[in-house]
């Protein structure tokens, strides 16, 4: 079981998951809103981080509708498919045209996409026919709002993905959407947001589920 925070009355613990590894991580293609299940190796991970996970507190699971997610969720917390709450604001960035290539294949065929490079990670500003992150920010500002005004006082697993929950990090930590691509997040990466009564960020930890996560690093 994960160490966990001390809960004061009225608190609420957000715990967020990305999911475990599919063909489009492997590969390096963007994924977006493509609906991939696990890999083999995806599967694995979920069932070693459910060893990790095991015996840790939570009250609800809500997933994004995407199978990558929904597996995930299912294995790691034992919580049946058919009981998660999936949510679809919390659905994986849309990418447009953009979706299911690799990054040359990008820059082939649409010139025009401007990257936001951090590091080894290029960030794609004005993916075609895709979602900005200013919208993806007003999403996530939307998903946390339902999340709190339900769900307030309780403990809440969050299976979703990469640039979503990096939006979703960026409202709880005060970053702006382009300060909030700077934190990567692995397969299987935990974190844990406890917030007071007046949704103020009071603890926040980081739990890698998966010690060999970083051989499929983000692109």
């Amino acid at each position: 079981m994960i160490a966990q925070p001390t809960l004061s009355t009225g608190d609420t613990l957000i715990s967020t998951l990305r999911h475990g590894l599919t063909e489009l991580n492997r590969d390096k293609r963007v994924g977006g809103h493509t609906d991939v299940p696990l890999l083999e190796v995806g599967r694995q991970q979920a069932e070693a981080a459910r060893a990790v996970f095991s015996g840790t507190p939570f009250d609800r699971v809500i997933s994004s509708p995407l199978q990558r997610a929904i597996e995930t969720a299912s294995i790691v917390t034992g919580v049946q498919p058919a009981e998660l709450i999936v949510e679809p604001l919390c659905i994986e960035r849309f990418f447009g045209r953009m979706e299911g290539l690799t990054r040359p294949q990008v820059e082939e065929r649409f010139p025009q996409v401007v990257y936001l490079q951090i590091d080894h990670i290029g960030h794609s500003l004005n993916p075609p026919g895709g979602e900005s992150y200013e919208a993806l920010r007003r999403r996530a500002e939307q998903f946390l709002d339902q999340v709190l005004a339900k769900h307030s006082g309780r403990r809440i697993v969050i299976s979703s993905h990469q640039a979503f929950m990096q939006q979703l990090h960026g409202l709880l930590w005060g970053r702006d959407p382009y300060d909030s691509l700077r934190v990567d997040l692995l397969n299987l990466e935990l974190n844990q947001f406890r917030l007071d009564p007046r949704r103020k960020l009071v603890e926040h930890q980081t739990v890698h589920l998966v010690p060999d996560a970083q051989k499929y690093a983000s692109f």
